[in-house]
């Protein structure tokens, strides 16, 4: 849906704009890629190689990119301890019951002073979302699939919980205040 895509777009370009600030070798996975790693494409020519795991990917390899299946929840992320220097997990977590698995995979997998991008929907956006949906402007399933909608303490939380200190993480709201991005350093 149109809606669906603009939002999907500004996401996009906060955490693209992140990725072009590293450099070219730079090994990037996406966590919660979709079935066909369209970030990840999006990404290809401003880093070396990546990965993207998702429940629904359709597994593909090339010279730059790969995508596996992979249960957020449930299964180890099939990559070496301090191997990727970019992890994203955009609009991801709010779709899972524990999301701590995933962030210690996540935290295991950077190399030192790697980084964690992720974006959520704030608490604000639960309403907004939901009338959104109601009146099919965006894809109601996505919504309905919302586990939990994070505070930016809930989110520390978690991260703390997970590996990452407190003075190497870093909060905003963008779209209005309705999105939260964290950008988390190793």
């Amino acid at each position: 849906m149109f809606l669906d895509n603009c939002l999907r777009y500004f996401r996009w370009k906060k955490a693209i704009n992140l990725v072009k600030k590293f450099p070219q070798k730079s090994v990037i996975c996406d966590i919660g890629s979709g079935s066909k790693g369209d970030f990840l494409r999006k990404t290809s020519s401003f880093v070396n190689k990546g990965f993207g795991f998702d429940k629904n990917a359709e597994i593909y390899y090339d010279a730059k990119i790969e995508l596996k299946k992979l249960d957020l929840e449930k299964d180890i992320i099939p990559l070496e301890e301090e191997t990727v220097d970019i992890v994203t997990m955009l609009a991801v977590v709010e779709h899972l019951e524990k999301p701590g698995h995933i962030l210690k995979e996540i935290f295991r997998i950077l190399k030192p002073d790697g980084f964690l991008i992720l974006t959520t929907p704030s608490l604000r956006a639960k309403p907004i979302l939901n009338f959104l949906a109601t009146i099919k402007l965006i894809h109601q399933k996505d919504i309905l699939e919302h586990k939990k909608y994070y505070s930016l303490k809930e989110l520390e939380s978690l991260l703390l919980r997970s590996g990452f200190q407190k003075e190497d993480m870093s909060f905003k709201y963008f779209e209005l205040g309705f999105n939260i991005l964290v950008i988390a350093k190793k």
